[in-house]
């Protein structure tokens, strides 16, 4: 019989039962993929992540759904480097800390903020594709009219993970949208996208900058409430359409979660270069609110 440590983080808040879930196991060397898909499904949550060795990066982490594994995990990671800073495995010497991913060696960073430690992680340079024929068609999965939309044509975007992403006028459309999930499922499967983030630049909090939600049926997942590669992908389509204002750099804050009762803030950072977006980053505080021993 094998044992494990397992602990879960909700990440991007500052309060238990907010923000996004994650499983972490720090220990994953001796693990099977079978074992992890297992342990994943136990847990039930959107992501478990698993921490080994590597010889690329400071750490190895890979990410599983109860479905499978996936590239990147935007929460996955806050959580993650929370309980390996929580347990004594990062430097106190150390800001900036790499993680060997399916998508390559990314680099996370520690600040504080309000005496709380928080973690940047650096996405993959964002890739994107017009969805300019599909409009009328999201408009209909999302049981929207056309003119709900924003006038700039929604993106299939990439920053680890591809997700297409909608601008919407109204934070009160964005609050009760209930999609159609098989043709959503359907959708996300023919484009080859986890799921749609609907935003808009109305928000609850007047210091957000944005409000948005995901929805991804096709991994299994109705909603989920503070997703990272999502806030990534928002980032960079604001920065596509020219949403962001002047400055080659610049940090903004995002909410999501109201919906599902479990808010949080994520911290988005865009960074661009002759026109051109070079660089995405996600941040985020956790609380760890479990910790326990899985048998198996």
């Amino acid at each position: 019989m094998k044992e494990i440590q397992i602990y879960q983080v909700d990440a991007f808040t500052e309060k238990p039962f907010g923000g996004n879930p994650a499983g972490v196991v720090l220990e994953a060397n001796s693990l099977e993929d079978e074992e992890m898909l297992h342990i994943a499904r136990e847990m039930n949550l959107s992501e478990t992540a698993f921490v080994s060795p590597s010889d690329k990066a400071d750490f190895r982490v890979r990410f599983f759904t109860p479905n499978g594994e996936v590239d990147l995990c935007g929460h996955a990671t806050v959580g993650t480097f929370h309980a390996l800073h929580e347990k004594g495995y990062l430097s106190p010497e150390r800001s900036v800390f790499t993680q060997e991913t399916r998508v390559g060696v990314l680099e996370v960073a520690r600040s504080f903020l309000d005496g709380l430690p928080l973690f940047t992680m650096t996405q993959a340079r964002p890739r994107y594709r017009e969805m300019t024929d599909t409009v009328a068609e999201i408009a209909e999965i999302l049981n929207l009219r056309t003119e709900d939309l924003l006038e700039k044509v929604p993106l299939k975007v990439s920053t680890g993970l591809w997700w297409l992403v909608v601008g919407i006028r109204h934070l009160e459309t964005v609050r009760t949208l209930a999609p159609a999930m098989e043709s959503l499922r359907n959708f996300s499967e023919k484009y080859g996208v986890i799921g749609v983030v609907p935003l808009c630049l109305e928000t609850l909090n007047p210091e957000r900058f944005f409000h948005m939600r995901a929805f991804a049926p096709l991994v299994g997942i109705a909603e989920d409430p503070v997703c990272g590669t999502c806030n990534g992908c928002a980032g960079a389509f604001l920065a596509y359409h020219d949403l962001l204002g002047t400055g080659d750099r610049v940090e903004l804050q995002s909410e999501a979660g109201f919906e599902v009762g479990r808010p949080g803030r994520v911290i988005v950072s865009v960074e661009r270069k002759d026109g051109d977006i070079v660089r995405v980053a996600v941040g985020g505080t956790g609380v760890t609110v479990l910790e326990g021993v899985m048998r198996f």
